[in-house]
């Protein structure tokens, strides 16, 4: 389990992280949420103590990190693809960090495998696309087998195959019982991987939810009806609802439920020629929800030369 509370840290005048209270509980994939800059990465550091609070606590199972017996053990994380050094060979990488955790040298070939980088596990790393740095990133954090694992953007540089794998594993993690705390800016597959999310802005927590919730509170889930006849019907769905007409007989429907759609449909005479839900995504949630707690916003030619 991963806890932080009233965690806070300032760089000068600046706070990346303001205050954040979160627990991130085993059994489930939590994805990290937040615009760049909204200190996502700087609370992953205090967790594994490569940065010291300003104030509060950042705890893995209740204990700070420093005061692990065993941190690696307890903790795996890939925050960064240039940890193995490029002059080693990640076999080497691998079985230096093994050595140190007291842990047999069959578990390096065992975790190697797992990554699927047993066959170029003897080239020194310097070599390895980024790809590759990135499986052999997760290939060290399983390494010592840990209960909580914290992955910084971890499908930056995989093939859409590797996508997939890491996709499966982070699911095969968490359904193991481990704590599994996910950091990435691809709505697309968080919505597929993850149970519950923490968004940030600016260093405050926006929402600590479940996925659903979040799509749900944040997005603009609505009905679309294709119809002909009923001229009365964009008229009487306006009484109850919101309605965009977007030609051919297709209308948008907000605020109505799609069988009470129906029913008023049936009720001015309108032909059905479809009716469903449109779920919004979680890209559409999360811009909603961020969209006041972007720090580096681009704009466009005509705004600039304005």
């Amino acid at each position: 389990m991963l806890t932080a509370r009233d965690l806070t840290k300032r760089y000068g005048p600046h706070t990346a992280v303001d205050a954040l209270s979160v627990t991130v509980e085993p059994g489930r994939v939590t994805g990290f949420l937040g615009p760049n800059g909204a200190g996502k990465s700087t609370t992953m550091r205090m967790f594994l103590g490569l940065t010291r609070p300003t104030s509060g606590l950042a705890l893995v199972n209740g204990h700070r990190y420093e005061d692990l017996r065993w941190p690696a053990r307890e903790v795996g994380a890939l925050l960064d693809t240039s940890a193995a050094h490029p002059g080693r060979t990640a076999r080497a990488h691998l079985r230096a960090k093994a050595h140190v955790c007291g842990l047999p040298r069959r578990r390096v070939d065992e975790v190697l495998g797992e990554v699927g980088l047993t066959g170029v596990a003897d080239r020194r790393v310097g070599g390895y696309s980024l790809g590759m740095r990135q499986r052999l990133g997760v290939a060290d954090a399983l390494l010592a087998d840990p209960g909580v694992l914290l992955f910084d953007e971890p499908v930056n540089g995989l093939d859409l195959d590797g996508v997939r794998w890491m996709r499966d594993l982070t699911r095969r993690l968490a359904d193991e019982g481990r704590t599994v705390l996910v950091s990435s800016h691809l709505m697309s597959e968080m919505e597929q991987v993850a149970d519950r999310l923490l968004v940030v802005g600016r260093g405050r927590l926006v929402s600590d939810a479940s996925l659903e919730e979040v799509i749900a509170t944040w997005s603009r889930t609505h009905v679309v009806a294709r119809v002909l006849g009923g001229a009365r019907f964009p008229e009487r769905l306006a009484r109850e609802g919101r309605v965009e007409d977007l030609g051919d007989g297709t209308l948008r429907v907000f605020g109505v439920p799609v069988e009470r759609v129906g029913d008023l449909a049936h009720e001015v005479g309108a032909r059905v020629h479809g009716l469903w839900t449109e779920r919004a995504s979680l890209e559409q949630a999360y811009l909603e929800l961020t969209g006041a707690d972007v720090e580096y916003e681009a704009r466009t030619r005509e705004e600039v030369r304005s």
